[in-house]
């Protein structure tokens, strides 16, 4: 007695655009490029059951494209490192740095010679600074170091003097994109960003949103994947695809896929970031401001100046000092008027790190109670601990044993 064993295939009923999207993804050479065509072509792909094992083919797929260019990546990225010309620091001084990044002739040195006592240079000819220049603006109390960057142009990030500016912004406290009111919103923003971006510079970004942790054992454990925005079979099939093993991926807010492939890469900076919009007193800069608001004003606080004639500078430069995420904090001795010269903490400080600032280890050792003056609190004098949260403008008075 024989027995036939039949397989029932279920059709996957593909649409026209489908087929002719398919067509454009397996005619595509570009590793980039055939990523995009491969993400359109999922996204036409069937939705029943039928369809389940075709997509999830391309899926992986997908994950293995994406695997090779970071890889590519990598390879790239050590190459460069090994020749010494990726990174650049310039010596941080004042209370934060603030670069400045801008396309040529955007007006960033006026802007720097209206607010500090600098002279640079200003030209009406492509890179007039031709290499990362700082100078030093006095707000109240305190020095904030601005450094203007050269004018950055499309495919910045690989160009050697590029490459020097962008790693100068990598190691910044903030960044101020400074766009030209008297030319082209878009062209300029768009420049600006994808060449940060390809740097690895990630703007105004959750840096917590996702958590990496390698461990010795365990496997690929992903926890949160509810706070994924796509298909968590995407992120396993990328680990696996990069033979990744042994990793805790926790997803603590909602998170993209490129937020993912960031936080595996040790090398992504995260960076506060504002917009300055200069040459305000030239034609057609009002619409272009509102312009600029409309696009952009959800993602980055904008500062708009003349500097030429003057307006906004004040209101500019508090906007910087708002962005370095600080405080300032003055100390008192008992009986006498406080000191003039803040000390600078970060932003979320209590009183043991402005102790630890004034009289290290020791002080906090035989630290017995602090008085913190606030002139706009209702409470104007209090007593404290050193657990207790700090804000700008506090006059503290420590008391030791």
């Amino acid at each position: 007695m024989s027995i036939k064993l039949s397989v029932i295939l279920l059709p996957t009923n593909v649409t026209p655009e489908f087929d002719k999207q398919r067509q454009i993804y397996e005619d595509t050479e570009s590793l980039e490029q055939r990523i995009i065509e491969l993400q359109k072509l999922i996204s036409l792909a069937p939705r029943h059951k039928g369809a389940e094992r075709m997509r999830g083919d391309y899926r992986k797929k997908l994950a293995k494209l994406r695997a090779e260019v970071e890889k590519r990546k990598d390879q790239e990225r050590t190459r460069r490192s090994g020749a010494g010309a990726e990174e650049g620091v310039i010596r941080k001084e004042g209370a934060g740095q603030v670069c400045l990044i801008g396309v040529t002739n955007c007006g960033k040195s006026s802007l720097i010679n209206a607010v500090t006592n600098a002279e640079f240079d200003v030209g009406d000819y492509p890179f007039t600074t031709p290499i990362p220049t700082p100078a030093m603006l006095t707000l109240e109390d305190i020095n904030i170091q601005l450094i203007e960057l050269p004018g950055v142009f499309e495919g910045s990030h690989e160009a050697g003097i590029g490459r020097q500016a962008l790693g100068v912004a990598r190691n910044t406290d903030c960044i101020a994109l400074v766009i030209d009111l008297s030319r082209d919103i878009d062209v300029q923003m768009k420049v600006l960003l994808e060449e940060l971006n390809r740097a690895r510079i990630r703007l105004n970004k959750e840096k917590t949103a996702v958590r990496v942790e390698r461990v010795g054992l365990g496997g690929l454990m992903i926890y949160g994947v509810q706070n994924y925005q796509g298909n968590k079979d995407e992120l396993y099939e990328y680990l696996q695809a990069r033979r990744v093993t042994n990793i805790i991926v926790r997803l603590q807010k909602p998170a993209t896929f490129q937020q993912f492939v960031d936080a595996m890469d040790s090398s992504v900076a995260y960076v506060r970031a504002l917009v300055i919009a200069t040459k305000g007193d030239t034609p057609g800069s009002e619409e272009r401001f509102e312009e600029l608001q409309d696009k952009y004003g959800e993602r980055f606080d904008i500062a708009p100046i003349s500097a030429e004639k003057g307006e906004n500078l004040d209101g500019m430069s508090w906007a910087l000092y708002e962005h370095l995420d600080i405080l300032r904090v003055y100390t008192k001795i008992p009986g006498k008027k406080r000191e003039m010269k803040p000390i600078v903490l970060p932003e979320g400080s209590v009183v043991e790190d402005a102790a630890m600032k004034v009289h290290k280890e020791l002080f906090v050792e035989r630290f017995r109670t602090a008085i913190i003056i606030r002139d706009n609190d209702k409470i104007k004098r209090r007593q404290v601990g050193l657990n207790y949260p700090l804000k700008d403008g506090d006059v503290l008075q420590l008391m030791h044993r």
